[in-house]
Parts: structure tokens; sequence; C-alpha cells
């Protein structure tokens, strides 16, 4: 069953709103979000990953053959767009004990921007290729959405960005999600297999770097067993949501 222009809407809304909780968790319950956003982050991580390796890649294997193409594009290309945007900035004591502290809070949200914008090609790409397949991506944006807002307002306001102006920026990285979900619904609509294949190769390899390269290493910050177990039980939910959705 495919979806039509409410699903897009609707699901990317929810997940652009996912990063508004994230914000308003901060704003309301620092302390407590603090504590607590390893396990977020842990729970995210299963979800993306599953998703991408139990749903997105071999849906794109089944339709193209040229998928790894999308994949493995995909992963470099971000990389490179975060070693030129300096995105991953040093986050060890040691690091700030040397002087290497600098203003990466506005740069760190532009960056969690283009994610945010591509989580929603995600999503629109996933409707495309099914209403299944585009509510298992949606949720895996809705869980690592939320960690995220809360990694951008809490950066924004390390950088001196005043509160009201941190707000407005993460308003706006939670409406690049419905933006890049609708915007790629009107764009892929009636695409060959092959190139819907590549698209969900290039979703998968997506979904791949950002666990990889932005919310592992944010897990291994306090290597506690939870982490593991959360990770473990959103790869679990992932496999139930994908049986109850396609029943």
């Amino acid at each position: 069953m495919k979806a039509d222009f409410t699903d897009i809407v609707l699901y990317s809304s929810v997940a652009g709103l996912s990063t508004l909780a994230g914000v308003y968790l901060v704003k309301s319950f620092s302390a407590w979000t603090r504590r607590n956003s390893q396990y977020l982050i842990s729970f995210a991580v299963g979800v993306i990953m599953a998703t991408a390796f139990i749903d997105l890649l071999p849906k794109a294997v089944s339709l193209s053959r040229a998928w790894f193409v999308g994949a493995l594009g995909a992963f470099l290309v971000l990389y490179l767009i975060e070693f030129g945007m300096n995105i991953h900035y040093c986050r060890h004591e040691a690091c700030e004990q040397e002087g290497h502290q600098r203003p990466v809070g506005r740069v760190s949200a532009l960056g969690i921007g283009l994610h945010s914008l591509l989580d929603g090609f995600t999503i629109g790409v996933g409707f495309e290729a099914g209403f299944a397949l585009g509510v298992l991506a949606s949720f895996a944006v809705i869980f690592h959405e939320l960690p995220e807002g809360a990694f951008t307002y809490t950066l924004l306001l390390r950088d001196r960005v005043d509160e009201r102006r941190a707000t407005l920026f993460s308003w706006l990285v939670a409406l690049a999600t419905p933006v890049g979900a609708i915007a790629t619904y009107l764009l892929v609509q009636d695409v060959s297999d092959d190139a819907l294949g590549i698209l969900l190769a290039v979703a998968g390899g997506t979904f791949i770097y950002i666990a990889a390269a932005d919310l592992v290493p944010e897990t291994h910050r306090r290597s506690r067993l939870g982490n593991a177990a959360l990770v473990l039980a959103g790869v679990g939910f992932v496999v139930i949501l994908g049986r109850l959705v396609a029943a």
C-alpha cells in the first residue's frame, strides 16, 4: 500500500515536533535531560540502524543492482560535508585544557539542519516505496530527532547564543524535516524501480552514517550496561513494529 500526501505531512510533522520536544526538554528539565540523554541516544541508535539494515537496504537491493552506489555514496558525501564544516569538534577535557575550544553551536545547528532535511528525504522515499516502510523510517527519525533537538539547543547556548535565537534556530532545524519530506514526495513520484532502489540505499547510507558518526560516539562517553540494552531494545522495537505495520 502506497501512502498519500496526508501521510507524508503527518509523519514528517511529528518527526519535526520530536526535535522541538528535545529543545523544550532542555528548557524545562535541563538536569534530567543531561542525565538521561545517552539513554535516548542509545535507543535511537538501535532504531535507525535496524531500519537501515532490516528495511531500507534490503528493499533497495531488491529494486536496484546499483544500490551500493547510493549507500556508499551517501556515507562518503556526508563524511566530506561534516569534515568540511568541521562539525565534529573537540569534546574531551584534555582538548579544552589545551585551549582548543571554539564556537561551534551555529555551525553544528547548520549541520544538524542538513541531517533533518535528509531525514525528511528518507521519510519521503520510504513512503514512495510503501506505507509500511514509510512508517518505519518515520519512527527511526522521530526517535533520533528527540536527542538531536536537545543537542542542537544545548550547543547553541554553549556558543553564547541567547535563548530566544537558539529557540528560533531549533524551530528552523525542526521545520527542515517536513520540508524535506514534502519536497521529496513531490519530486520522486512514479520514479522507476531502479531509481527508487538507489534512493532507498541513499536513505539507508544516511541512517548508517548518522548512527556511526554522530550517535554511537555519544553512547560511549559513559559506557553503561543500560546503553547496550537500549540499543538492542531499539532493534527489537523496529522488528516488532515492522510486523505490526505489515500485518
